[in-house]
């Protein structure tokens, strides 16, 4: 009887343990696959607010822009607020009568549990008409808000020569 015992109950072991692996890996993957998409999406984000400006796509930017965003100007200037963040933007850096860009690349990437983000650029500001071609970094932190990612915060920093 007791043979009987430890053979059902040893089979019950061996049983669980056979589900709870492949569970447990298939949580893992999945949590794995929810990282990997929340990452996709903060990328996606940081490049829409570059190309947005780069493209003086005013509706695009301006849905990119979170309403409490927060700017340090590459002159230690505090910008706080939607409006006065957004209207200078498009109301004068679009409207410039002159070509400029914005070429920018991602150096670093840290997203925390997909409610936000933080993104470090190398950028440079070229008007060649106006003879300027200027080297910032510039950090980006943005929020996740009911599954949407928006810039919270821009901060823009010469890097000399």
């Amino acid at each position: 009887m007791r043979k009987r015992y430890y053979a059902a109950l040893a089979g019950l072991v061996v049983a669980a343990a056979g589900i709870g692996v492949p569970a447990a890996a298939a949580s893992g993957q999945q949590a794995e696959n929810e990282r990997q998409a929340c990452q996709r999406a903060f990328d996606r984000a940081v490049w829409e607010d570059m190309d947005s400006y780069n493209k003086r796509d005013e509706a695009r930017y301006r849905a990119i822009i979170h309403r409490n965003m927060v700017t340090v100007g590459r002159k230690g200037n505090l910008i706080i607020g939607y409006e006065a963040n957004v209207e200078p933007v498009v109301d004068v850096q679009f409207k410039l009568p002159y070509e400029w860009s914005m070429p920018w690349t991602v150096t670093h990437t840290v997203v925390e549990d997909c409610k936000m983000g933080f993104a470090l650029l190398d950028a440079y500001y070229k008007a060649p008409s106006q003879n300027v071609d200027r080297h910032y970094t510039i950090s980006l932190t943005l929020v996740r808000e009911h599954g949407k990612w928006q810039v919270i915060k821009d901060t823009v920093t010469d890097v000399l020569p």
